[in-house]
Protein backbone atom coordinates (compact mmCIF):
# COMPACT_ATOMS: atom_id res chain seq x y z
CA UNK A 1 0.00 0.00 0.00
CA UNK A 2 1.31 3.14 -1.04
CA UNK A 3 1.44 5.66 2.14
CA UNK A 4 0.42 9.18 2.22
CA UNK A 5 3.13 11.94 1.64
CA UNK A 6 4.73 12.91 4.86
CA UNK A 7 3.36 16.81 4.52
CA UNK A 8 -0.04 15.80 4.37
CA UNK A 9 -1.73 16.10 7.81
CA UNK A 10 -5.43 15.94 6.35
CA UNK A 11 -7.61 13.12 4.93
CA UNK A 12 -10.20 13.27 2.70
CA UNK A 13 -12.97 10.40 1.04
CA UNK A 14 -13.27 6.71 2.18
CA UNK A 15 -11.19 6.17 5.38
CA UNK A 16 -11.01 3.10 7.26
CA UNK A 17 -9.41 1.74 10.16
CA UNK A 18 -8.28 -2.56 9.10
CA UNK A 19 -7.22 -5.21 11.18
CA UNK A 20 -4.04 -6.38 9.77
CA UNK A 21 -2.54 -8.12 12.60
CA UNK A 22 -2.57 -10.22 15.70
CA UNK A 23 0.63 -10.94 17.49
CA UNK A 24 3.18 -7.72 16.78
CA UNK A 25 2.96 -4.37 16.11
CA UNK A 26 0.80 -2.87 13.79
CA UNK A 27 -2.37 -4.26 14.49
CA UNK A 28 -4.19 -1.93 12.60
CA UNK A 29 -4.21 0.49 9.79
CA UNK A 30 -5.76 3.48 8.81
CA UNK A 31 -5.63 4.15 5.28
CA UNK A 32 -7.61 7.05 3.01
CA UNK A 33 -9.07 6.28 -0.40
CA UNK A 34 -6.18 3.05 -0.92
CA UNK A 35 -2.87 4.96 1.05
CA UNK A 36 -1.81 3.97 4.63
CA UNK A 37 -1.72 7.28 7.03
CA UNK A 38 -1.13 4.83 9.96
CA UNK A 39 -0.22 2.35 11.71
CA UNK A 40 -2.14 1.85 15.26
CA UNK A 41 -1.11 -0.70 17.77
CA UNK A 42 -3.69 -2.82 19.74
CA UNK A 43 -6.94 -1.24 21.08
CA UNK A 44 -6.90 -1.00 24.70
CA UNK A 45 -9.27 1.07 27.04
CA UNK A 46 -6.91 -0.24 30.20
CA UNK A 47 -3.40 0.94 27.96
CA UNK A 48 -4.85 4.30 26.77
CA UNK A 49 -6.95 5.33 30.23
CA UNK A 50 -3.94 3.21 32.61
CA UNK A 51 -1.37 2.72 30.82
CA UNK A 52 1.35 3.84 28.82
CA UNK A 53 -0.94 4.49 25.74
CA UNK A 54 -2.25 3.35 22.35
CA UNK A 55 1.00 3.47 20.21
CA UNK A 56 0.36 5.21 16.65
CA UNK A 57 2.98 5.66 13.36
CA UNK A 58 1.92 8.16 10.83
CA UNK A 59 2.94 7.18 6.90
CA UNK A 60 5.78 9.58 7.45
CA UNK A 61 7.54 7.75 10.50
CA UNK A 62 6.07 10.25 13.32
CA UNK A 63 4.96 8.84 16.54
CA UNK A 64 2.30 9.61 18.71
CA UNK A 65 0.22 7.95 21.53
CA UNK A 66 -3.52 7.93 22.66
CA UNK A 67 -3.01 8.41 26.02
CA UNK A 68 -5.22 9.76 29.00
CA UNK A 69 -5.64 13.46 30.80
CA UNK A 70 -7.78 14.74 34.02
CA UNK A 71 -10.15 17.09 32.56
CA UNK A 72 -12.08 18.17 36.24
CA UNK A 73 -13.58 15.53 36.95
CA UNK A 74 -13.78 13.53 33.75
CA UNK A 75 -10.41 11.28 32.54
CA UNK A 76 -10.54 12.07 28.41
CA UNK A 77 -8.42 10.68 25.60
CA UNK A 78 -5.62 13.08 24.21
CA UNK A 79 -3.61 12.18 20.90
CA UNK A 80 0.26 13.07 22.09
CA UNK A 81 3.47 13.51 20.16
CA UNK A 82 7.12 14.47 21.22
CA UNK A 83 6.48 18.23 20.67
CA UNK A 84 3.47 17.94 22.99
CA UNK A 85 -0.52 17.54 22.66
CA UNK A 86 -2.14 16.92 18.72
CA UNK A 87 -5.52 16.58 20.34
CA UNK A 88 -8.04 16.04 23.14
CA UNK A 89 -11.39 14.66 23.38
CA UNK A 90 -14.40 15.93 26.30
CA UNK A 91 -17.90 14.80 26.85
CA UNK A 92 -20.42 17.46 24.93
CA UNK A 93 -23.98 18.34 27.26
CA UNK A 94 -25.67 15.66 25.97
CA UNK A 95 -25.73 12.00 26.06
CA UNK A 96 -23.18 10.07 24.10
CA UNK A 97 -21.39 12.94 22.12
CA UNK A 98 -17.85 14.52 22.18
CA UNK A 99 -15.80 17.57 21.23
CA UNK A 100 -12.75 16.70 19.67
CA UNK A 101 -10.21 19.92 19.58
CA UNK A 102 -6.63 20.61 18.05
CA UNK A 103 -4.33 23.19 17.67
CA UNK A 104 -6.13 24.37 14.80
CA UNK A 105 -9.61 22.11 14.73
CA UNK A 106 -12.63 22.12 16.38
CA UNK A 107 -15.36 19.15 15.41
CA UNK A 108 -18.07 17.52 17.18
CA UNK A 109 -19.23 13.78 17.37
CA UNK A 110 -22.66 13.52 17.71
CA UNK A 111 -24.77 10.63 16.87
CA UNK A 112 -27.62 9.66 13.69
CA UNK A 113 -30.53 7.77 15.27
CA UNK A 114 -31.28 6.50 18.47
CA UNK A 115 -28.66 6.07 21.12
CA UNK A 116 -29.38 3.07 23.15
CA UNK A 117 -27.83 0.31 24.93
CA UNK A 118 -25.70 -0.64 21.66
CA UNK A 119 -25.27 2.68 20.68
CA UNK A 120 -25.88 4.20 17.29
CA UNK A 121 -24.58 2.65 14.12
CA UNK A 122 -23.38 5.74 12.12
CA UNK A 123 -21.91 8.88 13.60
CA UNK A 124 -21.76 12.43 12.41
CA UNK A 125 -18.35 14.55 12.56
CA UNK A 126 -19.74 18.63 12.75
CA UNK A 127 -17.82 21.69 12.00
CA UNK A 128 -19.91 24.43 13.32
CA UNK A 129 -23.58 23.27 12.48
CA UNK A 130 -22.72 21.08 9.47
CA UNK A 131 -22.10 17.43 8.97
CA UNK A 132 -18.30 17.16 7.35
CA UNK A 133 -17.84 13.50 7.81
CA UNK A 134 -19.63 10.52 8.22
CA UNK A 135 -18.84 8.08 11.13
CA UNK A 136 -19.96 3.75 10.44
CA UNK A 137 -18.49 2.28 13.54
CA UNK A 138 -19.95 -1.23 12.57
CA UNK A 139 -17.78 -1.06 9.53
CA UNK A 140 -14.76 1.08 10.84
CA UNK A 141 -15.29 3.96 7.78
CA UNK A 142 -15.13 7.69 7.98
CA UNK A 143 -16.77 9.01 4.35
CA UNK A 144 -15.55 12.76 4.58
CA UNK A 145 -16.93 15.10 2.47
CA UNK A 146 -14.28 17.46 2.85
CA UNK A 147 -10.46 17.28 4.27
CA UNK A 148 -10.30 16.59 8.30
CA UNK A 149 -7.45 16.34 10.22
CA UNK A 150 -5.48 12.30 10.69
CA UNK A 151 -5.75 13.23 14.46
CA UNK A 152 -9.53 14.35 14.34
CA UNK A 153 -10.26 10.86 12.48
CA UNK A 154 -8.23 8.90 14.95
CA UNK A 155 -9.56 10.52 18.37
CA UNK A 156 -13.04 9.99 16.86
CA UNK A 157 -12.54 6.16 16.29
CA UNK A 158 -11.29 6.42 19.58
CA UNK A 159 -14.52 7.95 21.60
CA UNK A 160 -16.47 6.04 19.67
CA UNK A 161 -14.84 2.89 20.79
CA UNK A 162 -14.11 3.91 24.54
CA UNK A 163 -16.08 6.84 25.35
CA UNK A 164 -15.04 9.07 28.17
CA UNK A 165 -15.01 7.58 31.70
CA UNK A 166 -18.00 8.94 33.90
CA UNK A 167 -19.66 10.69 30.29
CA UNK A 168 -22.77 8.81 31.48
CA UNK A 169 -23.33 11.34 34.95
CA UNK A 170 -23.43 14.47 33.06
CA UNK A 171 -26.95 15.28 32.63
CA UNK A 172 -28.75 15.89 35.42
CA UNK A 173 -31.49 13.54 36.76
CA UNK A 174 -35.32 14.24 37.55
CA UNK A 175 -36.53 13.52 40.97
Amino acid sequence: MKPLRADVRTVTGSIRLLRVGWLRFPHYELTAEGRLVAELARDSSIWIFFGRGRRIRLADGTEWRVKAATSGRLIVPVIKSPEGTVAFSGPLHAKRSYGITGKDFAYEVIPHGRVGLRGAGVWGLRRHDSDVAVIDVQRRLIDAAEPIPIAAALMAFTVLAHGTPGDADLMPTRD
